[in-house]
C-alpha cells in the first residue's frame, strides 16, 4: 500500500506512525480491505505541483450607511484629540445633511 505526500514533513510524521497504522489495519481492517493482504506500507513525496482549486478572492470594499447623526457631546480634555473628534462629528453631520 502506497501513500503519497506533497511535503517531506508529512511523510516523516507518517513514517513515525507507520507501525501504529499497520497494527490498526491488521486489527480492524476496513470493509473495502478485508480481502486484501497488506504486508507493506510505503510512503513517498511527490514534487508534482498541486493544481489550484480556487482562485484567491480579493477583499471587497465595504460600504455602509452612517447611522449616527453627529449629535453627540465631546468631553475630551486633550485639545488635539478633542479637535479630531469634532472634525469627525462635523463630517458625519455634513454627510447626513446632504441626503
Amino acid at each position: 500500500m502506497y501513500f503519497v505526500f506533497n511535503h517531506p514533513a508529512g511523510k516523516q510524521e507518517f513514517d513515525n506512525n507507520i507501525q501504529n497504522i499497520k497494527n490498526a489495519l491488521n486489527f480492524a481492517p476496513p470493509n473495502e480491505c478485508k480481502d486484501i493482504n497488506i504486508q507493506e506500507i510505503r510512503a513517498f513525496v511527490t514534487h508534482t505541483p498541486k493544481k489550484k482549486t480556487q482562485e484567491v478572492l480579493k477583499p471587497q470594499q465595504q460600504n455602509y450607511t452612517e447611522r449616527s447623526k453627529g449629535e453627540f457631546s465631546i468631553d475630551i480634555k486633550d485639545e488635539r484629540l478633542s479637535s479630531l473628534v469634532k472634525s469627525i462629528r462635523d463630517i458625519i453631520k455634513e454627510k447626513n445633511t446632504n441626503k
